[in-house]
Protein backbone atom coordinates (compact mmCIF):
# COMPACT_ATOMS: atom_id res chain seq x y z
CA UNK A 1 0.00 0.00 0.00
CA UNK A 2 2.74 2.28 0.71
CA UNK A 3 4.27 1.84 -2.67
CA UNK A 4 1.04 2.56 -4.44
CA UNK A 5 0.50 5.24 -2.10
CA UNK A 6 3.54 7.19 -3.08
CA UNK A 7 3.36 6.17 -6.80
CA UNK A 8 -0.44 7.89 -6.75
CA UNK A 9 0.92 10.80 -5.01
CA UNK A 10 3.55 11.91 -7.89
CA UNK A 11 1.67 10.69 -10.52
CA UNK A 12 -1.28 13.58 -8.85
CA UNK A 13 1.30 15.92 -9.46
CA UNK A 14 2.15 15.68 -12.83
CA UNK A 15 -1.30 15.84 -13.91
CA UNK A 16 -2.00 18.48 -11.49
CA UNK A 17 -1.97 21.70 -13.55
CA UNK A 18 -6.03 23.58 -12.99
CA UNK A 19 -4.83 26.90 -12.43
CA UNK A 20 -1.49 25.93 -13.20
CA UNK A 21 -2.72 26.42 -16.14
CA UNK A 22 -5.00 28.20 -18.80
CA UNK A 23 -7.00 26.51 -21.99
CA UNK A 24 -5.57 27.77 -25.12
CA UNK A 25 -8.42 28.09 -28.19
CA UNK A 26 -7.45 28.03 -31.42
CA UNK A 27 -5.96 31.56 -30.74
CA UNK A 28 -3.98 30.61 -28.11
CA UNK A 29 -6.41 32.61 -25.20
CA UNK A 30 -5.03 31.91 -21.98
CA UNK A 31 -8.38 32.27 -20.21
CA UNK A 32 -10.15 29.04 -19.41
CA UNK A 33 -8.42 26.89 -16.83
CA UNK A 34 -6.90 23.75 -17.46
CA UNK A 35 -3.20 24.23 -19.15
CA UNK A 36 -2.06 23.02 -21.85
CA UNK A 37 -4.77 20.43 -22.74
CA UNK A 38 -4.30 18.42 -19.50
CA UNK A 39 -7.00 19.00 -17.09
CA UNK A 40 -5.44 19.70 -13.67
CA UNK A 41 -8.18 18.29 -11.69
CA UNK A 42 -5.76 16.35 -9.56
CA UNK A 43 -3.38 17.29 -6.85
CA UNK A 44 -1.21 15.92 -3.70
CA UNK A 45 -3.16 16.03 -0.39
CA UNK A 46 -1.27 19.11 1.04
CA UNK A 47 0.09 22.83 0.88
CA UNK A 48 2.67 23.89 -2.31
CA UNK A 49 3.62 25.64 -4.77
CA UNK A 50 3.89 25.62 -8.68
CA UNK A 51 5.59 27.47 -11.24
CA UNK A 52 4.62 26.67 -14.44
CA UNK A 53 6.20 28.76 -18.05
CA UNK A 54 3.97 27.91 -21.60
CA UNK A 55 4.57 29.14 -24.77
CA UNK A 56 2.03 28.63 -27.82
CA UNK A 57 2.79 29.79 -31.35
CA UNK A 58 0.56 30.48 -34.23
CA UNK A 59 1.70 31.04 -37.39
CA UNK A 60 -0.40 28.97 -40.17
CA UNK A 61 -3.66 29.92 -41.32
CA UNK A 62 -6.56 27.78 -41.59
CA UNK A 63 -9.87 27.34 -43.71
CA UNK A 64 -12.00 25.27 -41.77
CA UNK A 65 -9.79 21.50 -42.01
CA UNK A 66 -7.38 23.02 -44.95
CA UNK A 67 -4.04 24.93 -44.25
CA UNK A 68 -3.76 27.63 -46.61
CA UNK A 69 -0.60 27.28 -49.07
CA UNK A 70 1.99 29.62 -48.82
CA UNK A 71 1.94 31.73 -51.39
CA UNK A 72 1.59 35.81 -52.15
CA UNK A 73 -1.81 36.14 -50.38
CA UNK A 74 -0.03 34.91 -47.13
CA UNK A 75 3.15 36.14 -47.48
CA UNK A 76 4.63 36.94 -44.97
CA UNK A 77 2.62 34.88 -42.81
CA UNK A 78 1.00 36.41 -39.37
CA UNK A 79 2.84 35.31 -36.25
CA UNK A 80 1.58 35.31 -32.70
CA UNK A 81 3.43 33.97 -29.41
CA UNK A 82 2.55 33.42 -25.94
CA UNK A 83 4.44 33.30 -23.22
CA UNK A 84 2.83 32.70 -19.45
CA UNK A 85 4.29 32.37 -16.33
CA UNK A 86 1.90 30.92 -13.76
CA UNK A 87 2.01 31.25 -10.29
CA UNK A 88 0.17 28.06 -8.14
CA UNK A 89 -0.57 27.71 -4.94
CA UNK A 90 -3.40 24.47 -3.76
CA UNK A 91 -4.20 23.31 -0.49
CA UNK A 92 -5.80 20.50 1.07
CA UNK A 93 -9.07 21.74 2.81
CA UNK A 94 -9.68 18.09 4.02
CA UNK A 95 -8.88 14.70 2.75
CA UNK A 96 -11.46 15.01 -0.22
CA UNK A 97 -11.59 18.44 -1.03
CA UNK A 98 -8.29 20.39 -2.43
CA UNK A 99 -8.77 24.78 -3.09
CA UNK A 100 -6.20 25.82 -6.00
CA UNK A 101 -5.16 29.46 -6.75
CA UNK A 102 -3.62 30.83 -10.13
CA UNK A 103 -2.33 34.07 -11.32
CA UNK A 104 -0.88 34.44 -14.92
CA UNK A 105 1.76 36.79 -15.85
CA UNK A 106 1.34 37.36 -19.44
CA UNK A 107 3.37 38.22 -23.03
CA UNK A 108 1.42 38.23 -25.55
CA UNK A 109 2.64 39.46 -29.34
CA UNK A 110 0.94 39.76 -32.73
CA UNK A 111 3.25 40.47 -35.84
CA UNK A 112 1.44 40.51 -38.79
CA UNK A 113 -2.50 40.27 -38.48
CA UNK A 114 -4.63 37.89 -40.53
CA UNK A 115 -7.50 40.06 -42.15
CA UNK A 116 -10.58 37.87 -43.47
CA UNK A 117 -13.17 39.85 -45.47
CA UNK A 118 -16.48 39.48 -45.95
CA UNK A 119 -16.00 37.57 -49.07
CA UNK A 120 -13.94 35.26 -47.65
CA UNK A 121 -10.87 36.46 -48.74
CA UNK A 122 -7.84 36.75 -46.78
CA UNK A 123 -4.90 39.12 -46.56
CA UNK A 124 -2.16 39.32 -44.46
CA UNK A 125 -1.44 43.22 -42.74
CA UNK A 126 1.94 42.64 -41.44
CA UNK A 127 2.33 46.49 -40.82
CA UNK A 128 0.30 45.69 -37.90
CA UNK A 129 2.03 44.36 -34.34
CA UNK A 130 1.24 44.74 -31.32
CA UNK A 131 3.01 43.49 -27.07
CA UNK A 132 1.11 43.38 -23.81
CA UNK A 133 2.56 42.03 -21.18
CA UNK A 134 0.88 42.28 -17.36
CA UNK A 135 -1.10 40.20 -14.93
CA UNK A 136 -3.49 37.66 -16.73
CA UNK A 137 -7.00 36.92 -15.24
CA UNK A 138 -6.87 34.98 -11.86
CA UNK A 139 -8.75 31.53 -11.23
CA UNK A 140 -9.79 29.57 -8.49
CA UNK A 141 -10.88 26.29 -8.63
CA UNK A 142 -11.89 23.14 -5.95
CA UNK A 143 -11.52 19.55 -6.38
CA UNK A 144 -13.64 16.73 -4.45
CA UNK A 145 -12.65 12.98 -4.83
CA UNK A 146 -15.85 11.31 -5.21
CA UNK A 147 -14.27 7.71 -5.10
CA UNK A 148 -10.91 6.79 -3.71
CA UNK A 149 -10.02 2.72 -4.25
CA UNK A 150 -6.68 1.07 -3.09
CA UNK A 151 -5.78 -2.38 -3.40
CA UNK A 152 -2.41 -3.99 -3.02
CA UNK A 153 -2.55 -3.91 -6.82
CA UNK A 154 -3.86 -0.48 -8.05
CA UNK A 155 -5.01 2.97 -7.60
CA UNK A 156 -8.53 4.21 -8.42
CA UNK A 157 -10.02 7.72 -8.19
CA UNK A 158 -12.47 9.83 -9.37
CA UNK A 159 -12.84 13.80 -8.88
CA UNK A 160 -15.36 16.76 -9.84
CA UNK A 161 -13.82 20.25 -10.14
CA UNK A 162 -15.64 22.98 -10.09
CA UNK A 163 -14.14 26.58 -10.50
CA UNK A 164 -14.59 30.53 -11.36
CA UNK A 165 -12.61 32.85 -13.59
CA UNK A 166 -12.32 36.32 -12.49
CA UNK A 167 -11.91 39.17 -14.89
CA UNK A 168 -8.63 40.59 -13.40
CA UNK A 169 -6.44 40.75 -16.46
CA UNK A 170 -6.94 44.42 -18.61
CA UNK A 171 -8.92 44.22 -21.92
CA UNK A 172 -7.73 47.74 -23.53
CA UNK A 173 -4.12 47.18 -25.41
CA UNK A 174 -3.41 48.69 -28.79
CA UNK A 175 -1.38 47.85 -31.84
CA UNK A 176 2.51 49.24 -31.11
CA UNK A 177 1.11 52.87 -33.23
CA UNK A 178 -1.81 53.26 -30.89
CA UNK A 179 -4.06 53.16 -33.95
CA UNK A 180 -6.77 50.23 -32.79
CA UNK A 181 -7.28 47.47 -29.97
CA UNK A 182 -5.68 44.28 -30.16
CA UNK A 183 -7.74 41.50 -30.73
CA UNK A 184 -9.49 39.65 -28.03
CA UNK A 185 -7.26 36.94 -27.82
CA UNK A 186 -4.12 39.17 -27.57
CA UNK A 187 -5.29 40.91 -24.72
CA UNK A 188 -4.20 39.86 -21.30
CA UNK A 189 -7.86 39.18 -19.95
CA UNK A 190 -11.43 38.84 -21.08
CA UNK A 191 -13.38 41.20 -18.86
CA UNK A 192 -15.83 38.34 -17.93
CA UNK A 193 -16.21 35.88 -15.12
CA UNK A 194 -16.30 32.54 -16.41
CA UNK A 195 -17.54 29.31 -14.55
CA UNK A 196 -15.37 26.12 -14.82
CA UNK A 197 -16.67 22.21 -13.89
CA UNK A 198 -15.23 19.17 -15.23
CA UNK A 199 -13.98 15.44 -13.74
CA UNK A 200 -10.63 13.64 -13.65
CA UNK A 201 -10.58 9.66 -13.32
CA UNK A 202 -7.18 7.94 -12.73
CA UNK A 203 -6.09 4.87 -12.53
CA UNK A 204 -2.72 3.17 -11.48
CA UNK A 205 -1.43 -0.24 -12.08
CA UNK A 206 2.20 -1.07 -11.22
CA UNK A 207 4.59 1.27 -12.87
CA UNK A 208 1.36 2.11 -15.70
CA UNK A 209 -1.09 4.93 -15.13
CA UNK A 210 -4.22 6.38 -16.73
CA UNK A 211 -5.81 9.38 -16.92
CA UNK A 212 -8.89 10.83 -18.49
CA UNK A 213 -9.82 14.22 -17.79
CA UNK A 214 -12.89 16.98 -18.83
CA UNK A 215 -13.06 20.40 -18.30
CA UNK A 216 -15.68 22.75 -19.31
CA UNK A 217 -15.88 26.80 -19.34
CA UNK A 218 -18.91 28.44 -19.44
CA UNK A 219 -18.56 31.98 -20.57
CA UNK A 220 -20.52 35.76 -19.89
CA UNK A 221 -19.85 38.52 -21.48
CA UNK A 222 -16.69 40.44 -21.09
CA UNK A 223 -14.86 42.91 -23.25
CA UNK A 224 -12.06 43.78 -25.62
CA UNK A 225 -11.30 46.98 -26.49
CA UNK A 226 -14.02 49.09 -26.51
CA UNK A 227 -17.11 46.25 -27.52
CA UNK A 228 -18.36 43.94 -25.20
CA UNK A 229 -17.22 40.41 -26.29
CA UNK A 230 -17.96 36.89 -25.34
CA UNK A 231 -16.10 33.91 -25.87
CA UNK A 232 -17.63 30.81 -26.58
CA UNK A 233 -18.02 27.92 -24.49
CA UNK A 234 -15.35 25.68 -24.48
CA UNK A 235 -14.53 21.81 -23.70
CA UNK A 236 -11.01 21.08 -23.01
CA UNK A 237 -10.07 17.33 -22.42
CA UNK A 238 -7.11 14.51 -22.29
CA UNK A 239 -6.32 10.76 -21.92
CA UNK A 240 -2.73 10.43 -20.81
CA UNK A 241 -0.68 6.82 -20.15
CA UNK A 242 2.33 7.20 -18.20
CA UNK A 243 4.81 5.00 -17.30
CA UNK A 244 7.56 4.93 -14.44
CA UNK A 245 10.74 4.20 -16.02
CA UNK A 246 13.30 4.83 -13.34
CA UNK A 247 12.90 4.56 -9.43
CA UNK A 248 11.06 2.47 -7.28
CA UNK A 249 7.92 3.16 -5.44
CA UNK A 250 9.30 1.63 -2.48
CA UNK A 251 12.04 4.45 -2.42
CA UNK A 252 9.90 7.73 -1.34
CA UNK A 253 13.24 9.71 -1.18
CA UNK A 254 14.82 8.89 -4.50
CA UNK A 255 14.20 10.05 -7.85
CA UNK A 256 11.21 8.83 -10.18
CA UNK A 257 11.17 9.43 -13.68
CA UNK A 258 7.98 8.93 -15.89
CA UNK A 259 7.42 8.66 -19.79
CA UNK A 260 4.16 9.72 -21.23
CA UNK A 261 2.34 10.20 -24.36
CA UNK A 262 -1.27 11.92 -24.34
CA UNK A 263 -4.24 12.92 -26.71
CA UNK A 264 -5.64 16.01 -25.98
CA UNK A 265 -8.21 18.12 -27.65
CA UNK A 266 -9.84 21.48 -27.19
CA UNK A 267 -13.50 22.78 -28.68
CA UNK A 268 -14.14 26.05 -28.28
CA UNK A 269 -17.96 27.47 -29.57
CA UNK A 270 -17.52 30.60 -32.01
CA UNK A 271 -17.24 34.07 -30.51
CA UNK A 272 -19.68 36.97 -30.15
CA UNK A 273 -18.48 40.15 -30.83
CA UNK A 274 -21.11 43.64 -29.96
CA UNK A 275 -23.61 40.53 -29.89
CA UNK A 276 -23.65 39.35 -33.17
CA UNK A 277 -21.42 36.42 -34.04
CA UNK A 278 -17.86 36.15 -35.00
CA UNK A 279 -17.85 34.00 -38.13
CA UNK A 280 -13.96 33.21 -38.16
CA UNK A 281 -13.87 32.00 -34.53
CA UNK A 282 -14.37 28.93 -32.46
CA UNK A 283 -13.52 25.07 -33.63
CA UNK A 284 -11.57 21.61 -32.81
CA UNK A 285 -8.07 21.52 -32.26
CA UNK A 286 -6.36 17.72 -31.43
CA UNK A 287 -2.83 17.41 -30.16
CA UNK A 288 -0.05 14.51 -29.26
CA UNK A 289 1.49 15.26 -25.76
CA UNK A 290 4.77 13.88 -25.30
CA UNK A 291 5.87 14.46 -21.91
CA UNK A 292 8.72 13.82 -19.18
CA UNK A 293 8.20 14.49 -15.31
CA UNK A 294 10.72 13.57 -12.28
CA UNK A 295 9.82 13.65 -9.04
CA UNK A 296 13.06 14.54 -6.42
CA UNK A 297 12.39 13.01 -2.80
CA UNK A 298 8.73 13.51 -1.48
CA UNK A 299 8.82 17.55 -2.47
CA UNK A 300 10.47 18.14 -5.68
CA UNK A 301 8.64 17.52 -9.33
CA UNK A 302 9.55 18.92 -12.57
CA UNK A 303 7.48 18.58 -15.52
CA UNK A 304 7.96 18.91 -19.59
CA UNK A 305 5.61 18.76 -21.88
CA UNK A 306 5.12 19.51 -25.99
CA UNK A 307 1.91 19.70 -27.68
CA UNK A 308 1.82 18.85 -31.31
CA UNK A 309 -1.11 20.37 -33.38
CA UNK A 310 -2.46 17.49 -35.53
CA UNK A 311 -5.82 18.51 -36.44
CA UNK A 312 -7.36 21.69 -36.85
CA UNK A 313 -11.59 21.84 -38.00
CA UNK A 314 -11.46 25.69 -37.50
CA UNK A 315 -14.87 27.46 -38.21
CA UNK A 316 -13.99 30.27 -41.39
CA UNK A 317 -10.23 31.45 -41.76
CA UNK A 318 -8.02 31.40 -38.70
CA UNK A 319 -5.11 31.47 -37.48
CA UNK A 320 -4.19 27.46 -35.79
CA UNK A 321 -1.27 26.91 -33.56
CA UNK A 322 1.64 24.97 -34.37
CA UNK A 323 2.74 23.67 -31.29
CA UNK A 324 2.55 25.20 -28.07
CA UNK A 325 4.95 23.41 -24.79
CA UNK A 326 5.14 23.78 -20.44
CA UNK A 327 7.86 23.30 -18.20
CA UNK A 328 7.38 23.40 -14.47
CA UNK A 329 8.41 22.90 -10.84
CA UNK A 330 5.79 21.55 -7.82
CA UNK A 331 6.92 22.35 -4.48
CA UNK A 332 5.30 20.74 -1.60
CA UNK A 333 5.67 21.88 2.24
Amino acid sequence: MKKITFLMATFAIFVATVATGFVENVFACDFCLVSQGIAPLETQRGTGIKVNQRYARLRRVYSGKDELKYDALLNPRPLEEYWTTEFTVFHALTDDLTLLVTAPFKKNTLRGHLHVAPDGTAEVHSEVKGDVTGLGDVSAIGRYALVKRHTLDTDTTFALVAGIKLPTGRTDAKTSDGAEYLDAHLQLGTGSYDYLAGFSCNRVSGRFALSANALASITTNGEAGASEHRFGHTLNYDITPRYRVYGEAATPTGAHVFLSLGANGEYRQREKLAGDVVANSGGHTVYIAPGVMAAVGSHLVLELTYHQSVYHELHGIQTGEDFKASGGATYMF
